[in-house]
């Protein structure tokens, strides 16, 4: 939607940046926050205008809606005005299905990571398979959460390389159990980082019945992979332990005792023994 001349006239309102792209000279901030409450009053139609005035980001067109764009956002957050974020949101979440450029939907992404809701999860779910705007896409669901395991479920089985990463990693950082059985099998991915994203998300979720698939995955020869699975037993021992189930983290702790020989291991061997002594 083309933007208005009354619309213009209030993002003009904007403080320009400063020759290192920064905000720090001539802040009006009385100006900026009526110009800001102005555009709030306009609802939908001037959340679609602000997108439409974005342009390639650090170029003169961008800095002035981008900033209103962001102001929007806080503003509608700051008033408490549940149905003009959901609005916002909305708003915002449909334009990532359009054939705006990667920027663009990249910024709207920052944005719904800020101010985004449940109503979005859709619209960012169908980013997911996108190796350009996955990272902000997952960013956004992650910190949303409502809503984000059922898309980021939707999309492991089709996401390869990067966009499968980021889909493992959505999956552990919102600890969707309903998906441990895919991140056990994840751990025999053939991407060490996939694999160390599956052994961290199924750690974080406290999942007992992937002990043992957690013990295999850190018994890989010396290195960065075995140092990072082997964190991953020990979040998960502590998880376990928590939980009442010190028989199952009693079991990691012995494996990392009797396993980790080298002299480099010995900090593991130390920290199993101990836990193992207050058990």
């Amino acid at each position: 939607m083309a933007a208005t001349e009354q619309l213009k006239a209030l993002v003009d309102q904007m403080p320009d940046p400063d020759d290192r792209g920064m905000y720090t000279q001539k802040i009006d901030k009385e100006r900026i926050e009526k110009a800001i409450a102005a555009i709030y009053g306009g609802g939908r139609e001037n959340v679609l205008g602000l997108i439409d005035m974005l342009g390639p980001p650090g170029s003169r067109q961008d800095a002035k809606p981008r900033y209103a764009l962001h102001c929007l956002a806080n503003h509608v957050l700051i008033v408490g005005d549940e149905d003009a974020r959901r609005e916002l949101s909305q708003a915002m979440a449909e334009q990532l299905a359009s054939d705006r450029p990667a920027h663009v939907k990249a910024f709207l992404c920052q944005e719904l990571q800020w101010a985004g809701g449940p109503e979005a999860a859709s619209g960012l779910g169908k980013l997911l398979l996108d190796e350009t705007l996955v990272e902000p896409a997952t960013m956004a669901l992650v910190a949303i959460r409502q809503g984000a395991a059922e898309q980021f479920r939707a999309a492991l089985p089709r996401a390869q390389g990067k966009c499968r990463l980021n889909v493992i990693q959505g999956l552990g950082a919102v600890q969707d159990r309903q998906s441990a059985e895919a991140l056990r099998d994840a751990l025999r991915d053939p991407d060490r980082e996939v694999r160390l994203a599956a052994g961290w998300g199924l750690a974080r979720m406290g999942d007992a019945a992937s002990t043992d698939a957690l013990l295999a995955a850190a018994d890989v020869q010396r290195g960065w992979e075995r140092i990072q699975a082997t964190k991953h037993c020990l979040v998960l021992a502590e998880k376990l332990a928590a939980s009442g189930n010190k028989r199952l983290a009693a079991k990691i702790y012995a494996h990392l005792r009797d396993t980790r020989t080298e002299p480099s291991e010995r900090y593991l061997r130390e920290a199993a023994e101990k836990a193992l002594g207050e058990s």
